[in-house]
């Protein structure tokens, strides 16, 4: 049974009832229709997957953006899903990297049903499949205009103590980084961000100068830490941000946790509904 959750978050209204529609045609079209929930004031995206879940729902689909399908994953709980995302954002990440580029990729996509085991990051309880972001890194960089990326990448730096693997405390002193499972440049042959690979990735982005913030605003925009000199990159499977405490942690520019806490990568644990032109 196929349980699809249908958030219209930032669209405007006229635009969404359109998508909504054109969502139910194309559903009935590909002979995949199921049960659909739409995200209300009075019905948050866990309390549709508490619904799913009760109703014996086995494949649960987040239409909308990104935030739906991360909100969607936090919400399963260690439940058994398999999940999939139709795109109503026509810059979605999520989107570019599954291979659902649209909402009738996406629909296209559910109804091949290709299945690839990735592997689920786990923080505070919650579950996902893209990244973190803190300090620095937690602001758009990418869309900032030249003035505002040299004034944020300029700021002071922070001193972060991190305990890795259960095994070693590392203290850096930067500007703030990523933890990456998944990302818009996730690829079969890239070593950081593959979400194939059965772990996680730290990058902490440390002090620039002017001449290198411009010469690398672009990859830093992107998320693309490893490509910026001086970047700390550490592969591991458990990630515990001890210090500064109350340092937030965010996904989307959403806060979904404050230092300390403790990040960790289960290989192989969801199984995600992509399309052929997947990136990884």
């Amino acid at each position: 049974m196929y349980y699809y959750i249908v958030d219209q978050n930032h669209l405007p209204l006229e635009k969404f009832e359109r998508l909504q529609t054109q969502l139910q045609g194309l559903l009935a079209e590909f002979k995949i229709a199921g049960e659909v929930a739409r995200v209300t004031p009075l019905r948050n995206i866990t309390d549709l997957v508490n619904t799913a879940s009760q109703r014996g729902a086995k494949t649960l689909v987040a239409c909308g953006s990104d935030d739906t399908f991360n909100q969607m994953l936090a919400a399963l709980k260690g439940r058994d899903f398999t999940a999939g995302f139709i795109p109503f954002d026509e810059n979605s990440i999520l989107a570019k990297i599954l291979g659902t580029e649209n909402l009738f990729t996406g629909v296209k996509t559910i109804a091949a049903r290709r299945i690839e085991k990735i592997d689920l990051a786990k923080i505070s309880g919650n579950y996902f499949i893209s990244f973190l972001e803190f300090g620095v890194m937690s602001q758009n960089i990418k869309d900032a205009t030249l003035w505002q990326s040299l004034k944020l990448l300029s700021s002071e730096s922070k001193s972060f103590t991190i305990r890795i693997d259960d095994s070693y405390n590392v203290t850096i002193n930067g500007q703030g980084g990523l933890v990456a499972n998944i990302r818009s440049s996730s690829a079969h042959n890239e070593r950081i961000a593959n979400p194939t690979d059965g772990n996680l990735d730290l990058l902490i982005l440390e002090k620039l100068s002017k001449m290198q913030i411009l010469a690398h605003r672009k990859a830093i925009g992107e998320g693309c830490l490893e490509k910026v000199p001086n970047t700390t990159v550490i592969k591991c499977k458990k990630i515990e941000f001890l210090e500064p405490r109350g340092f937030s942690l965010t996904m989307l520019g959403r806060v979904v946790a404050k230092f300390p806490a403790t990040v960790e990568i289960i290989p192989q644990r969801l199984r995600m509904i992509v399309g052929k032109s997947r990136t990884f």
